[in-house]
């Protein structure tokens, strides 16, 4: 409980994200905290949660038009059963700006070398936003866990990247 783990995971349909959620919480129990980041055109999973109406609800019954670059969480319609399944066991979840995963696409190749595709890079900011804004500190807070983040592990999935052709990840750099 003194090494909280936090993990950021992209989230389309939910089933990858899920699935990651649920075996981490049967093994970590209340030790781990996971958070899915969503595209802001494309936020199926937030939505279905935060109305509990789940697969019964779209992106676009409340006017989202679901275009992302990040074309591996451009879902306009979450899975019932994902949604059911985290939603007592999900820490939180945010979206994410298209012009955010381009500049941190650009800002992990240029330091890592790393070739990652747009949605994969959706779970980057997750820690940032857990520290700063004020619903993320609220959490840590209710939990007793702000006293407890020099020993915390942040992980962040990060799937894709690795077959994009070069002249399209340069056409993702350049957007960066």
């Amino acid at each position: 409980m003194g090494h909280p783990l936090f993990v950021y995971l992209p989230c389309g349909v939910g089933g990858g994200p899920g699935g990651v959620t649920y075996g981490l919480k049967q093994i970590f129990k209340d030790n781990v905290h996971c958070f899915f980041a969503e595209p802001t055109h494309s936020p199926c999973m937030l939505l279905g949660l935060a109305t509990g109406l789940h697969d019964q609800i779209s992106i676009q019954d409340i006017g989202l038009n679901n275009k992302t670059e990040a074309d591996g969480l451009a879902v306009g319609r979450a899975s019932r059963f994902v949604g059911q399944a985290v939603e007592t066991i999900l820490s939180g979840a945010y979206t994410i700006k298209d012009e955010e995963l381009f500049k941190l696409l650009k800002a992990l190749y240029n330091t890592e070398n790393l070739w990652l595709e747009p949605s994969a890079l959706a779970g980057m900011p997750g820690p940032a936003r857990l520290l700063q804004a004020d619903v993320g500190r609220n959490y840590l807070k209710k939990l007793d866990l702000d006293k407890k983040m020099a020993q915390a592990t942040h992980i962040v999935w990060a799937t894709g990247g690795s077959l994009v052709p070069r002249e399209v990840m340069d056409q993702y750099l350049a957007k960066g």
